[in-house]
């Protein structure tokens, strides 16, 4: 199976989503392209919110000082900024949804770097109108590379959106509070102790956090977030 799959690469390679230049690798972003995203390295210790470059320590941000998330940890790895807003996009709304293997598998190496083993991973939910407007959840989509390789399932029928949200965009911090309050509801049992939440950008968090929030109430004891990006909060 390896010799097929490295003769199919020789035969059809690979390009970078972003420079259109010939990749080798699983990962269809060349590493000149890679190294100049905008990685989220310098971010508040729980919740990802990036932070000034100049703070080279593991610090929270205001909001969390206030008041922690429901959610344990957050990952984020890039800002959401320069190319990364692109890529999202495309995923989202241009349909290329052949990028989602990409970006699963870049998760999938953040997700390695730290010493958290989940048991199942909860991709975002859709409510069934955006479902079906879309054709597809692009956090299932971006869940798939990290399930089959760390042999952990993708739940995505036990917790539902019960309700169609206006759109988050353009809404402040409190507004999506409101918007997304009572939102999602478990509709069966939850036999997981470690929920990985998977998200595509994590703007102010009020979605997740609501998901953690539920989650914990029903009996899951720790809940951490993996996001492709992670953009800073406006007021």
């Amino acid at each position: 199976m390896k010799l097929m799959d490295k003769l199919f690469s020789a035969l059809f390679p690979s390009r970078c989503i972003f420079c259109q230049q010939t990749v080798t690798q699983s990962i269809e972003v060349c590493t000149d392209c890679y190294q100049s995203l905008p990685h989220n390295d310098v971010c508040c210790e729980r919740c990802a919110l990036p932070l000034a470059d100049e703070i080279n320590h593991a610090v929270l941000c205001g909001r969390c000082i206030q008041k922690m998330p429901a959610f344990d940890y957050a990952h984020s790895l890039f800002r959401y900024e320069a190319d990364v807003i692109g890529l999202v996009h495309q995923l989202k709304f241009g349909e290329k949804i052949g990028h989602a293997r990409t970006i699963s598998e870049m998760l999938l190496m953040k997700l390695l770097e730290t010493d958290e083993q989940p048991d199942c991973l909860l991709p975002v939910p859709l409510h069934k109108s955006r479902l079906r407007q879309r054709g597809f959840n692009q956090s299932i989509e971006i869940s798939r590379v990290i399930s089959r390789k760390l042999a952990i399932p993708i739940e995505h029928s036990a917790v539902v959106r019960q309700r169609s949200t206006a759109a988050q965009t353009g809404l402040n911090a409190k507004q999506r509070q409101k918007n997304i309050r009572g939102a999602f509801s478990v509709v069966s049992k939850l036999p997981y102790r470690h929920v990985l939440i998977v998200d595509d950008v994590m703007t102010t968090g009020v979605t997740v956090n609501e998901l953690a929030m539920l989650l914990k109430k029903n009996g899951v004891k720790r809940v951490g977030v993996l996001s492709i990006a992670r953009a800073p909060v406006k007021a």
